[in-house]
């Protein structure tokens, strides 16, 4: 599962099976960076929906690539839409998606030229650091957003969408809307249910106190949620993470977050649901670290959410209570970063 497991809607907003959509007049021109699970969802969605887009991949799944993406849903059912791909974006765009992980964040920017000239840079990155890298790349024109969506990739150019339906919260740092309202829209025409978020820092918290204690404490056991709740333990923790965290996103400004909503939703769950985090640990820095790192600057004591990110062992179970671990297992680390097209500009704190 890639991005975070969508809550189902209410009934009168439950999607039905989609027809293909006609084809509509070209409207923005979108690139999607990251040919993975949420990335080939996105770009088969807006493709099909006549929007101009192109993949950016690495060259070894580019050489593989047969030019159309492919999307397989038992919900909405299967669809194939021609997409072009190139290794590098020297082209422009009005909309630069960046759906790669945050460890190959710097190297992936190298397949973007200045000449793409993106006006909205949109990432779909786990956790809540990684605005501040790119703001030093893009500035301002860094928009926050958080999908929803269970998506994995199955071959090159292929992707398996497990879940009924796409949201997309997108917000800007500090709460305009500039620029917004035609991404909005083109999105919706894609059948994706996009919605304004009031500001950045509230679009990420509010996706990371879902995703992060359903992350770590499946990656925990090595096993689904079901494994999660078969162990009383890890369930526990997983459970007081989610509370911890939205101590902290409180403590830090962020408003809305109910955690007995929370608990139900993570309760509510199916139990099959596998964040890609258990097969692909590479984020675990920027899904825990991040919020960890937080927790130490609201000042929140977070000893569940520092118990799921340690090592466990058969003979060493995860506990909230270990004197010896150490303050801060995570070590961040900030990729260099290079100019788009405008000058250097710092990213003006964490979000």
């Amino acid at each position: 599962m890639s991005g975070t497991p969508a809550a189902a809607p209410a009934p009168h907003q439950q999607p039905g099976p989609r027809q293909p959509a006609p084809q509509q007049p070209a409207g923005l021109r979108h690139a999607v960076l990251g040919a993975g699970g949420v990335g080939l969802s996105l770009a088969g969605d807006l493709a099909r929906a006549g929007q101009r887009v192109v993949l950016v991949m690495r060259p070894s799944s580019l050489a593989d690539y047969r030019g159309a993406v492919r999307v397989r849903s038992a919900g909405q059912g299967d669809f194939q839409v021609p997409v072009p791909a190139v290794a590098r974006l020297d082209e422009p765009v009005d909309v630069l998606w960046i759906a790669v992980k945050q460890p190959r964040l710097a190297a992936a920017l190298q397949s973007v030229s200045a000449a793409a000239a993106p006006a909205l840079v949109v990432p779909l990155l786990n956790g809540i650091d990684h605005l501040p890298l790119l703001e030093r790349d893009f500035g301002d024109r860094v928009v926050a957003g958080a999908i929803r969506i269970e998506a994995r990739r199955t071959a090159v150019g292929e992707v398996v969408r497990d879940s009924l339906f796409t949201q997309l919260e997108l917000a800007r740092r500090n709460g305009s809307r500039d620029g917004l309202d035609p991404l909005v829209a083109a999105l919706r025409t894609a059948g994706i249910r996009a919605v304004p978020g009031r500001d950045a820092q509230t679009v990420l918290w509010h996706k990371a106190v879902l995703l992060a204690p359903l992350a770590l404490a499946t990656l925990a056991v090595s096993g689904p949620l079901e494994q999660v709740r078969a162990e009383a333990e890890a369930g526990t923790l997983m459970l007081a993470c989610a509370r911890e965290l939205c101590a902290v996103a409180t403590a830090l400004g962020v408003p809305d977050l109910d955690p007995d909503h929370l608990i139900r939703t993570l309760e509510s769950l199916p139990g099959r649901t596998t964040p890609s985090l258990s097969r692909d640990p590479a984020e675990l820095d920027a899904i825990g670290g991040s919020v960890l790192r937080a927790a130490e600057r609201a000042g929140v004591p977070a000893p569940a959410t520092r118990a799921l990110l340690r090592p466990r062992t058969p003979a060493a179970p995860i506990t909230p209570n270990d004197p010896a671990a150490p303050n801060d297992p995570i070590t961040p680390k900030t990729p260099k970063t290079r100019t788009h097209g405008q000058t250097t500009k710092a990213g003006s704190g964490n979000a």
